[in-house]
């Protein structure tokens, strides 16, 4: 990376936009809404490996958690969207797994929950996302989160798309992965689902490498399979 990282200005008007389809609980093209942010990125995203996509969309894209102070996740999730859409041409191009709540509010002693526990679910509803919650913090919530990504896998005809590291994950720094993410990762080949794993890093510009599919045999026949996946991305430096 360079000494002075380049800082992407975070497209409020596009999130704000939403408001109206979060509202009403609408969908949104996620193809129009991540072409947009990433057309804002200067210079563009830098994309290696395409050759390692598979001939078909059933399979989970897993990548860093890449993000940095003058860089958010947004504009590495979209990124890695657009060569998705481009392959395959869906609508949603992907369907990411994401966070369902921030961290609660700290008042001195007091703690209240945070507005985004409410706000989270609905945005994640238009961008065609899977809320879960952080570990531990609404195992109820995540449970009907997961029990829907299991059901709809079987007939998805789109990359379900993951960052095992959760929140936790930071720019230039592998992170293990969340509890719980192998045996996700695990269901997930039983329903035919591979993985493509995928690296995120900097140099110029926002450079994302594809590496060869994990197939489902190799996933189902390791002791972790999130730490496969991990391992797979580390290699990709």
């Amino acid at each position: 990376m360079a000494d002075r990282p380049l800082q992407y200005k975070v497209p409020w008007d596009l999130v704000f936009g939403l408001g109206g389809k979060i509202r009403r609980g609408e969908r949104t093209s996620l193809d129009e809404f991540t072409a947009a942010i990433v057309g804002r990125l200067e210079p563009l995203p830098v994309f290696r490996g395409l050759e390692n996509l598979p001939p078909s969309p059933r399979f989970v894209l897993a990548a860093n958690h890449y993000q940095r102070k003058g860089l958010w996740i947004l504009h590495t999730a979209a990124a890695l969207t657009r060569p998705i859409h481009h392959r395959y041409g869906a609508e949603p191009p992907i369907r990411w797994i994401v966070t369902a709540n921030w961290p609660r509010i700290e008042l001195g002693p007091l703690q209240f929950p945070s507005p985004g526990d409410w706000l989270l679910p609905k945005v994640a509803h238009t961008l065609w996302c899977y809320p879960v919650s952080f570990a531990g913090a609404n195992p109820l919530y995540t449970a009907r989160s997961l029990r829907a990504i299991l059901r709809d896998a079987r007939h998805m005809q789109c990359p379900l798309g993951i960052f095992p590291e959760g929140v936790a994950g930071i720019a230039d720094k592998l992170h293990p992965p969340l509890r719980g993410v192998d045996r996700l990762l695990s269901h997930l080949a039983r329903a035919g689902l591979p993985v493509l794993p995928a690296r995120v890093s900097e140099s110029e510009s926002l450079i994302i490498r594809f590496g060869p599919v994990i197939q489902t045999s190799e996933l189902l026949t390791v002791p972790d399979a999130a730490e496969l996946v991990m391992n797979r991305i580390a290699d990709m430096a």
